[in-house]
């Protein structure tokens, strides 16, 4: 299924896929080459690094994550992805992955695509049967539509100042929303497992 771009720029918010999986190995191999497609847009197309440091009355933790967007304009698809450090995890993993990978995405397809690139890529060639899927389901939740919506928003209006069709934000967040929107790094629940596999 894919849900138009467009619509994540209207009063009412739709659906958006999400994909996290638990990943208990370290290095974390991406094949950007693969996302990319053979193109990489500066404007639309993100690789970010964020450090996010305790602060005090907003997170009980640090947090390092790589946040990586690529925009198919041809096949108005958007991919948002998170690599999460799991910075509790102690030497030889005491039973918890190194890294978290969430992916955010209008369409189901590409989404279940993307978690390619981590798999089979040398020289170690993980496979898929080494990461655990802890969600895979269309979320309707406002905190997580809103943070995907943010990210269209900014793809559509880079390429607005290009000759594009120019975009007006008409979200209407309720106010209660910024008191319930999870970290940053993470709009999954961190309890998940295979039982709250979804489709």
């Amino acid at each position: 299924m894919r849900v138009p771009l467009e619509s994540y720029l209207g009063r009412e918010l739709p659906s958006v896929y999400s994909l996290v999986a638990a990943v208990p190995f370290s290095p974390v191999d991406v094949d950007l080459n693969v996302l990319a497609r053979g193109e990489w847009d500066a404007l639309t197309d993100r690789f970010r690094v964020w450090f996010l440091p305790k602060t005090e009355g907003q997170s009980d933790k640090t947090s390092c994550y790589v946040m990586i967007r690529k925009f198919d304009q041809q096949q108005a698809v958007l991919v948002c992805l998170h690599i999460v450090a799991n910075l509790e995890t102690g030497e030889g993993g005491n039973g918890q992955p190194y890294f978290t990978l969430g992916i955010l995405s209008n369409d189901d397809i590409r989404a279940r695509a993307t978690l390619g690139i981590f798999l089979g890529v040398p020289p170690i060639f993980h496979r898929r049967s080494e990461i655990t899927l802890i969600e895979r389901k269309w979320r309707t939740d406002p905190a997580t539509v809103a943070r995907f919506a943010s990210n269209v928003y900014a793809t559509v209006t880079a390429k607005s100042g290009h000759g594009g069709e120019v975009y007006r934000l008409r979200l209407e967040p309720g106010s209660d929303l910024l008191a319930t929107l999870k970290p940053l790094d993470a709009w999954w629940d961190d309890s998940g497992g295979e039982d709250s596999v979804k489709e």
